[in-house]
């Protein structure tokens, strides 16, 4: 019998810093005999240092395999990843993430023990991020959420994982989800997808990450670019997803605009390259850009079948996702199989 093969993959653009202590985290992961890893980075078009980090980590470490995927768009990104990679047991992390030693043991011994077919673990913001304002909320916003008791269990891509075979029923995540497009939701559409196909997702509080993004994300103008795209992704999935319909998005737009010009008025908000994040004015940003795209996405025929788990007549031809990706390493890419396809955190 083959050893069992785990994939970890890391989706990266233009963050070459925060990479680079990323992969020394990987290698220090506990690989308990006789499983095996795999460590793929795919390079969303990087323009910084991120090959030369990629080969000299390499260098240190043959499981670490570098992809190239200039096309723009992290689910592009994350399915070019799914079809290189060759484990049975595929884990997703962040390239500003530091996992316990203990992170790939802990998340792949339920799936193959069979008791989830996909598990989320537990993301604990950086020390160095730590503010008094942060709340829950915003904590969410920066993918370090608390579990809420009750509440539908989601995958969050900076600490997420699942068996392969999920990949027959979902093949994977929408391209025009997530950062490089809409700005977020991929991770969240493949959870309820994944629901919807009858797939049990577990939550693992002791696989441990930490999740350490750039300060910039605390930035006001941050904040504010966040909630436009959230309220985009939440048009996109409110029209493709649930054939839901907004009504009068114009008019919303309109006088949610008004309003909060006034409110600006009557509560003048700090600089935007101040820190912080203001709920009630990222609520009316987020509400005003889903208005926007909604208008947008209306003219379109819905991508899925209501609660769809892949767009319509999609027959999941997984080689679509190769074009224009290659692989460093030594390793040919693999030709298409079922397991293979197309497409931040929960949405308000």
């Amino acid at each position: 019998m083959s050893s069992p093969l785990i994939s970890v993959i890391i989706c990266t653009r233009n963050r070459s810093q925060a990479l680079a202590r990323t992969l020394e985290s990987l290698r220090q992961l506990e690989v308990p005999a006789p499983w095996r890893a795999e460590f793929l980075v795919v390079d969303n078009g990087s323009t910084d240092a991120t090959a030369r980090i990629v080969a000299a980590a390499a260098g240190l470490d043959p499981r670490l395999k570098y992809v190239a995927e200039p096309r723009r768009g992290q689910s592009i990104a994350r399915n070019t990843g799914l079809a290189f990679s060759t484990g049975d047991i595929v884990l997703f992390t962040d390239d500003d993430v530091f996992p316990d030693r203990r992170w790939l043991r802990t998340m792949a011994e339920p799936l193959f023990r069979g008791e989830f077919d996909a598990v989320v673990g537990q993301i604990q913001l950086g020390a160095e991020l730590a503010r008094e304002w942060l709340t829950p909320f915003h904590k969410h916003w920066l993918a370090a959420p608390e579990p809420c008791p009750g509440m539908p269990l989601e995958l969050v891509g900076a600490n997420m994982g699942f068996h392969r075979r999920v990949l027959n029923l979902v093949p994977g995540f929408d391209p025009e989800l997530g950062p490089g497009a809409l700005g977020f939701g991929d991770d969240t559409l493949f959870s309820w997808q994944l629901e919807k196909a009858g797939a049990r997702i577990g939550l693992l509080r002791e696989a441990l990450v930490v999740h350490c993004p750039d300060a910039s994300r605390l930035l006001r103008r941050a904040w504010l670019e966040a909630g436009a795209n959230r309220g985009r992704t939440q048009a996109y999935l409110l029209h493709h997803w649930f054939h839901g319909t907004l009504r009068a998005p114009r008019l919303q737009q309109l006088c949610l605009t008004a309003k909060l010009k006034l409110r600006r008025v009557l509560q003048p908000p700090p600089p935007l390259d101040a820190e912080g994040g203001i709920p009630w004015e990222i609520s009316y940003v987020s509400c005003i850009a889903k208005c926007q795209q909604y208008q947008r996405e209306r003219s379109r025929a819905p991508k899925y079948a209501r609660h769809g788990l892949r767009p319509q007549g999609d027959a999941a031809a997984p080689g679509n996702c190769l074009a224009g990706a290659s692989v460093a390493g030594g390793v040919a890419p693999p030709p298409p199989s079922p397991h293979n396809g197309l497409g931040e955190t929960a949405l308000p």
